[in-house]
């Protein structure tokens, strides 16, 4: 429902060239024409003449004729073709001419391939030359062929041509040749996208035209069927679905479609009588959308039509009429190539006339309830009304069409008087038309020079727009001006304003709405930017909605919620937008016009609750207003089942930004029961009596009124489901009452009577317990269960721990009682399995559990409570020191607790070494030093040598038991065999399997973790706790540490020495020798006792071995895999580091 209205119209009338122009083409980047004569080749706009008279490529008598011109901005050329066969090629930057070739029999036409890679030339012997773009010939075949071609028909047998009927002429017709004016010259047309072209050619036999279409190597595919007077024009669409030429009938003259295989596919009727106007040529523009028609010899002289097609109507929107002056006719009509509604023409008198077009939809301005919404459509003399608030008709049909003298060129709407309209026709006449008025038709204006094409001197000429839309506070472009303009949105196919908003169509195929008193530039750039993507988070935006492909705004009905969209084929839609719908009904709210309100969202499917909570407080306080408005029980009972404790304006209509906060509820608590109370004793006051539908929305309310037990059940059950029915009942422990309501539902019997009559056998508190485990009421079923005696403590129990109503039973029960005991073991027990161990270590001990209690604040670190029952149990003084220094080695330290595993250690554990070695390893510096202040140890030196002697010894001792119990592992399980050797080999093997076999599982699980946890697993593995596998080896790496740290002393012994004999301290300077000389001395006489030679990889062979020694060493027990792999070498002490001083004694 779109019209071309005229943008702009360039007029150039200082050009005069010698002759008449034949043809031009467009310079695309440049904007120019090169226009073609009898004479020469002119460039519009540039000072500049080539003639091609004096090449002797023209004759100098002005008899020749250019039958072609095509710019080739490749080659910066502009080929030119002449009737006297010579192809010239004419460099734009050198200004030279080159004939590139030349045919005998001379040229009759010239056309390009779309992407300008081929050339066909029509010649004088009716054949078709191919070339390159070079010009080398590819082939040359003759127009005239006598087989169909490559898409020939296939015969199916249902009989020939002949035999089929050939209407009222019969199959003896004749052929009716080509017009007497038709200049029998071919023409060739190319698809859009280069594949094919066709050729329209005079047949020598018959002397009628037809069409034939070739491929891109030159190959006949199809040839048309005789049509009787078909014309000369021919035109491929550039979208290449139709092939349009002109046909004239005995009784009307039409524009015909052929498809590619030649067949005819529709028509429409030019507005014409018989013989009054012949068709020069069919232009299709570059978009496939208008059809400019160029026509002669019309009675008030030429002229050129545009036409463009929807809906499979085609409508006449644009005439231009260039009035009976010989030299104001067209002699040459293109079409631009990049702009599609851009058409230029060259007059007979040398004025080039360049028309902007662009797509208009003429619609009414009004914005109140008087307006009807309306769209004026141009179809030739005919404007077709159309009334959207009336009715929706999809055109071609309309409300009404107004007849009109001459054909319409442009239609506008009044500003104040919506409903009237004016309509400038072709012959410059202006007719008004008002609504149930008789037309008022102006006379002839000559001072309008809206769309004159000859006013006097203007050279460049721009259109006014004969309508506009004011906008208050905000100016919108949407197209862009490379001066003043700003690009808003290039996405953007069709927009509208209306009211307070913006609405948009884009090419993502969405229709957006926007508020123009919040809608800044840089706003409306970002909406528009992230249009039609995935990642819209809200689904609730009512800005946004997704529309079909290509649809196009037509109009809005004003102070209605309707969108009227047209789909591309040309059909009508109508929408609620649903910012509009809740625009609306926000007015219709604030005024109070509850009615309006409440139809429109019952027939557009609105939540109801948005009556409420747009503004809870206007509504509470008129609730009055709002029922005698709705004034209908059935409308109330529908308002209230509806209601729910969601707040709509913020979650399903959350409120524009720009509007203001809605009002809080004028009282506490649920919003149904506040709406349901007011609504209640409104219409009590009004006595009304629908409040049982206001009773069944609200929980625990006896249900009384005027109304019995029984009609009161039967309507409820139309408002309330059957079985949510039932299950309230049965809640009530009423057992008539569940009956009532089961014989009004549609139940069986058989499957309620068994079970209430099951439930009548049992103790009332049991009975209650079972109907609130039935309906899922597990604390009610609890606290009845608590009543039923010891009996079913264990029963309770079971629920409790099912349905974790922990906190709820220990209410029950007395806290000096067995069963108060009993939950607080299972709560702690579920507390440790979510991770709570402190909790429940608190529960276990404040119920006598205090070994279980003891566990509990072990395993959660909380080792103050973990003493605190340590001493109320009581626990030795030894197992309370290994209890500490448990806690403070696998638990403070691993958890970064230094400070706390440092007070457990000395206090405790009383080992000041380890507690200072945790706070150095927390950077505790200061209470480090004050326990290496307030230690009792002599020196770092003793100490060391006492840690040394303590681990030897417990090496030791491992040692001995670990070979006790291979010795006994062999003595049991090994038969007395020669292969005894191998299990005594193997021993340590198995007895570190067995010893270990409780962390084999967890080390497999390990070491499929971080790099952080298998490092833990290892220090954990290595663990210096007494009875663990791997003990032995701990205590080895433990040894070879304090070797390693004691003999790196050596240097700063030796300094510590020189500084003390300097300043005269030899007395400690001897001690301080002879102490760490016995620490070496300690050291180096342990290193063969606790290294053994068992330990080490000795060289089994090799070139200092004997067969002795070879013997000796299979005949010694190889240590295990594990402990080969893990043992530490020995330390290698050193010895050549001089550190005494020989003046000490």
């Amino acid at each position: 429902m779109r019209n071309l209205r005229l943008l702009k119209s360039l007029r150039c009338l200082k050009l005069q060239g010698p002759g008449t122009p034949q043809c031009f083409t467009v310079r695309t980047d440049t904007g120019t024409l090169l226009i073609a004569s009898e004479y020469s080749c002119s460039p519009i706009l540039v000072v500049n003449e080539v003639s091609l008279t004096v090449e002797r490529y023209l004759p100098e008598d002005g008899g020749g004729t250019v039958v072609g011109i095509q710019d080739l901005p490749d080659q910066e050329s502009v080929c030119v073709a002449t009737a006297t066969g010579d192809v010239i090629l004419y460099n734009l930057n050198t200004n030279q001419l080159e004939c590139v070739g030349s045919v005998d029999s001379g040229l009759s036409a010239m056309s390009w391939s779309p992407d300008q890679e081929l050339v066909t030339l029509t010649t004088g012997q009716d054949t078709i030359i191919m070339m390159t773009k070079n010009f080398e010939p590819i082939t040359e075949v003759g127009i005239h062929q006598d087989d169909f071609g490559e898409g020939k028909f296939i015969t199916v047998g249902w009989g020939k041509k002949e035999t089929q009927f050939h209407g009222s002429e019969g199959k003896h017709a004749e052929v009716q040749p080509a017009m007497s004016w038709d200049d029998r010259r071919p023409r060739v047309t190319w698809r859009g996208d280069g594949q094919l072209f066709a050729v329209s050619s005079v047949c020598p036999l018959t002397g009628a035209r037809k069409v034939r279409v070739w491929n891109r190597e030159c190959v006949l595919q199809s040839t048309s069927e005789t049509v009787n007077g078909l014309e000369q024009s021919l035109c491929w669409k550039p979208s290449g679905s139709l092939i349009a030429a002109t046909q004239r009938h005995p009784n009307k003259h039409s524009v015909v479609f052929m498809e590619k295989n030649g067949l005819l596919h529709g028509d429409f009727t030019l507005p014409f009588g018989k013989e009054q106007v012949k068709v020069k040529e069919l232009l299709w523009n570059s978009d496939s959308t208008v059809l400019a028609v160029w026509l002669e010899d019309m009675t008030p002289g030429e002229g050129v039509q545009l036409w463009t097609v929807g809906n499979y109507h085609w409508y006449l929107k644009q005439n231009l009429y260039f009035g009976s002056n010989p030299q104001r006719a067209p002699a040459y009509v293109s079409w631009d190539p990049e702009r599609p509604l851009r058409l230029h023409l060259v007059t007979r008198g040398w004025v080039s006339l360049n028309y902007d077009w662009g797509w208009s939809t003429d619609r009414s301005h009004g914005e109140d309830g008087h307006d009807n919404a309306n769209v004026a459509v141009i179809d030739g003399d005919k404007l077709l009304v159309s009334t959207f608030r009336q009715c929706v008709v999809p055109p071609p049909m309309c409300a009404y069409d107004l007849q009109l003298p001459a054909p319409v060129n442009l239609v506008t709407f009044q500003r104040q008087r919506t409903n009237e309209l004016a309509a400038l026709t072709a012959d410059g006449h202006i007719s008004v038309y008002g609504q149930g008025e008789p037309p008022e038709v102006s006379s002839y204006f000559s001072a309008i020079t809206l769309l004159s094409l000859f006013a006097p001197n203007p050279l460049i000429h721009v259109s006014p727009w004969l309508s506009h839309v004011e906008v208050e506070g905000h100016v919108i472009s949407m197209c862009h001006s490379s001066k003043t303009g700003t690009v808003v949105a290039s996405n953007v196919s069709s927009f509208v304003v209306y009211d307070d908003f913006l609405l948009l169509t884009t090419h993502s195929h969405t229709c957006r709405c926007f508020r123009l008193t919040t809608l800044t530039v840089k706003g409306l750039q970002v909406a528009l930017a992230a249009d039609g993507g995935q990642n819209q988070n809200d689904q609730n935006d009512e800005t946004l909605r997704r529309i079909e492909r290509g649809s196009r705004i037509v109009t809005v009905v004003p102070q209605d919620t309707r969108l009227i969209l047209q789909m591309p084929r040309g059909n009508l839609e109508t929408i609620r937008h649903r910012a509009l719908v809740l625009a609306q009904l926000r007015k219709w709210l604030d005024s109070q016009r509850f009615r309006e309100a409440f139809e429109c969202m019952r027939k557009l499917r609105i939540n109801l609750n948005l009556i409420y909570d747009h503004n809870p407080k206007v509504f509470l306080e008129s609730v009055e207003t709002f029922l005698r408005q709705l004034d209908s029980i059935n409308h109330i009972n529908l308002f209230l089942t509806e209601l729910k404790e969601e707040d709509t304006t913020t979650t399903m209509y959350p409120c524009p930004v720009n509007t203001t906060g809605q009002s809080a509820p004028a009282a506490c608590g649920k919003k149904v029961d506040i709406v349901c109370d007011a609504l209640r004793c409104t219409m009590e006051s009004m006595d009304q009596h629908n409040v049982l539908t206001k009773l069944s929305k609200k929980r625990n309310v006896p249900f009384s009124g005027p109304l019995s037990a029984e009609e009161a059940l039967k309507y409820l059950l139309f408002l309330v489901n059957v079985n949510e029915l039932y299950e309230h009942s049965l809640g009530t422990y009423d057992f008539d009452l569940v009956l009532m309501v089961a014989e009004k539902s549609q139940k069986d019997p058989k499957e309620y009577l068994p079970f209430l009559n099951m439930l009548k056998t049992l103790e009332p508190n049991y009975q209650r317990y079972s109907i609130d485990k039935h309906l899922k009421r597990y604390r009610k079923a609890l606290h009845h269960l608590s009543k039923c005696g010891e009996e079913h403590f264990t029963e309770s129990l079971n629920l409790v721990k099912d349905q974790r109503l922990y906190s709820e039973a220990l209410g029950l029960y007395p806290t000096d009682s067995p069963q108060y005991k009993a939950l607080s073991c299972a709560y702690a027990e579920y507390l440790v399995e979510q991770q709570q161990a402190e909790q429940a270590g608190l529960l276990l001990w404040r119920c006598g559990e205090a070994t279980r209690a003891l566990q509990a604040f072990v395993g959660s670190a909380s080792w103050r409570n973990a003493l605190c029952v340590a001493e109320q149990i009581p626990l030795p003084s030894d197992q309370l020191a290994l209890l500490a220094r448990d806690l403070a080695g696998t638990k403070l330290i691993e958890l970064r607790r230094y400070t706390e595993a440092a007070i457990l250690l000395e206090r405790y554990a009383k080992d000041c070494e380890e507690a200072i070695s945790a706070l150095i390893t927390g950077a505790v510096w200061e209470e480090a030093l004050r326990l290496v202040t307030c230690s009792s140890q002599a020196s770092y030196l003793e100490a060391q040598k006492a840690m040394f002697t303590r681990h030897k010894t417990r090496l030791s001792v491992v040692r001995e038991l670990k070979e006790k119990a291979r010795l006994e592992l062999l003595d049991e399980d090994v038969p007395d065999c020669p292969e005894a050797e191998l299990y005594s080999e193997a021993s340590s093997v198995m007895t570190g399997s067995h010893a270990g076999s409780k962390y084999s599982h967890s080390n497999s699980r390990i070491s499929s973790r971080s790099s952080k946890n298998r490092r833990k697993a290892e220090r954990k593995k290595l663990s210096l706790k007494e009875g663990t596998p791997l003990e032995d080896m701990a205590l080895l790496h433990a040894l070879a540490e304090i070797i390693h740290s004691v003999d790196k002393m050596r240097e700063e012994v030796h300094s510590l020495l020189k500084a003390l004999v300097l300043f005269q301290f030899d007395g400690q300077a001897g001690r301080l020798q002879h102490a760490y000389g016995e620490a070496l001395q300690m050291i180096e006489v342990a290193l063969p006792e606790v290294w053994q030679e068992g330990l080490q990889q000795t060289q089994i062979t090799g070139p200092n071995s004997t067969a002795n020694s070879i013997m000796a060493s299979f005949q010694q027990p190889r240590p295990s895999a594990t402990q080969d792999s893990e043992t530490p070498p020995t330390p290698k002490m050193r010895n050549g580091v001089k550190w005494k001083l020989s003046i000490l004694k």
